[in-house]
């Protein structure tokens, strides 16, 4: 099980309100170092830089005795509260949480990175003039996502802006000519076609997503809306990657 930085800093927030003592041994079992639940910091540190199956094997155990580790908080709604972060965090992974159990939604790719976690790393290391921007448009779409009371018109909204706003920069910085106010979303996506960025099926792939995932798109059947938001927000998280992997070659 790989898990995103998102899902780590979850995972720590619900540690860190479980009382000291059970942490503590929980910490010795799984070879952490024990004096460090001392803080939430500490917590932290030792969840990030985890290895994978460590860490698995640490989530797994949090969600199959999550009752009594519930009983050993207090009050104990700040274990449901974070439980319920945690839930989400892990589901926009791709790993569902039912009857105690973990299962995985998605192919399980071992060795790579979770796309959202890549995303972020590629913006970071590209000069585009509004990289700021569109990090912040991508947090805020998993925080809408994940937080008690989700706000999935939102996710998809927020997701959407980034992706609008990475087509936008790079056919500016490519010589499109327009402001970055407006309607610049199908010209934008037509210049960098027109200028050999992306070919036709690049081009039409980005232009389907955008669509999908469009307010006012209809639910299909057999979905829930947390179902179909974490699908739509995952195919244009995924569409952002392609972008700016192009942009960065």
């Amino acid at each position: 099980m790989q898990v995103s930085r998102r899902t780590k800093f979850s995972l720590s927030q619900l540690l860190s309100v479980v009382e000291r003592p059970t942490i503590h041994v929980l910490f010795d079992k799984f070879s952490f170092e024990p004096q460090l639940t001392s803080s939430p910091a500490g917590i932290s540190s030792e969840i990030n830089s985890a290895d994978d199956q460590v860490l698995s094997d640490l989530i797994i155990e949090v969600i199959e005795t999550s009752r009594t580790l519930r009983n050993k908080t207090s009050p104990r709604y700040k274990f449901d509260d974070q439980f319920s972060i945690l839930e989400k965090s892990l589901l926009l992974d791709g790993y569902l949480i039912e009857n105690k159990s973990i299962k995985a939604l998605d192919p399980n790719f071992t060795g790579y990175e979770p796309i959202e976690d890549a995303l972020l790393k590629e913006i970071d290391n590209s000069s585009l003039q509004r990289k700021a921007d569109i990090k912040r448009a991508v947090k805020a779409s998993a925080d809408d996502f994940v937080k008690a009371q989700p706000d999935y018109n939102g996710s998809l909204t927020n997701i959407r802006i980034a992706l609008e706003t990475l087509v936008r920069e790079i056919a500016l910085e490519k010589g499109f000519t327009t402001s970055r106010s407006g309607n610049t979303w199908g010209p934008s996506l037509r210049y960098l076609a027109n200028e050999g960025f992306i070919d036709e099926k690049g081009e039409d792939a980005l232009s389907s997503v955008f669509t999908f995932i469009s307010n006012g798109a209809h639910i299909p059947l057999g979905f829930s809306q947390k179902e179909f938001v974490r699908l739509g927000r995952n195919m244009c998280t995924s569409m952002c990657y392609f972008v700016i992997k192009i942009y960065n070659a």
